[in-house]
């Protein structure tokens, strides 16, 4: 966190290739006041790619439920570009913070392929589905897409419920196994 504070003060005070995972991981366990710089940083360098993808991209890290939920509707304001929401909304998805994310897919399912498209943006939302781990959630996708049909991306529809799928039958197999390992070590 000092280190991305020091940054976000004097941008050439952390060296170029550091401020990415620097403000990864500052965020990673950020606070709102640290959100609100990043995102004050996001609008204000706009005009610098290098810098406003560094500032966006930090803001999937954060893990507080109420910055999480700011970070899903940014990604569906006007101040985000079609193309770059789905960059916040499928990491997201794939997070610890995925049943969020999920309920916000769902229930903003319409502004989300009204602003995306379902060529391009839809699909990579998609994929991020793939960090999902129980059989009840697969068919929780599944029927969803069974009445949102988006025939672009059946491809990573398929492949996303077989990656959910495949990680419930690890977890189901390896769990029991794992929890008696770990209880008679202790």
């Amino acid at each position: 966190r000092a280190l991305a504070l020091e940054h976000l003060a004097r941008p050439d005070a952390v060296p170029p290739t550091l401020v990415a995972p620097v403000l990864a991981v500052a965020a990673s366990g950020g606070d709102a006041a640290l959100y609100d710089r990043l995102l004050e940083k996001v609008r204000a360098s706009a005009g610098t790619p290098d810098a406003y993808y560094r500032y966006f991209n930090a803001l999937v890290a954060f893990q507080d439920p109420a910055l999480v939920r700011r970070t899903l509707a940014f990604a569906l304001s006007d101040e985000v570009r079609s193309q770059d929401a789905p960059a916040l909304l499928a990491p997201l998805l794939a997070g610890p913070n995925g049943d969020l994310a999920w309920t916000f897919v769902t229930t903003e399912w319409d502004a989300i392929t009204k602003k995306l498209g379902v060529f391009q943006g839809v699909p990579a939302i998609v994929n991020g589905l793939s960090g999902f781990c129980s059989a009840d959630r697969a068919r929780e996708v599944a029927a969803f897409f069974k009445t949102h049909p988006v025939p672009a991306a059946a491809r990573s529809l398929q492949q996303a419920l077989e990656r959910i799928e495949a990680c419930a039958a690890v977890d189901a197999r390896q769990s029991p196994a794992f929890s008696s390992w770990i209880k008679n070590r202790g």
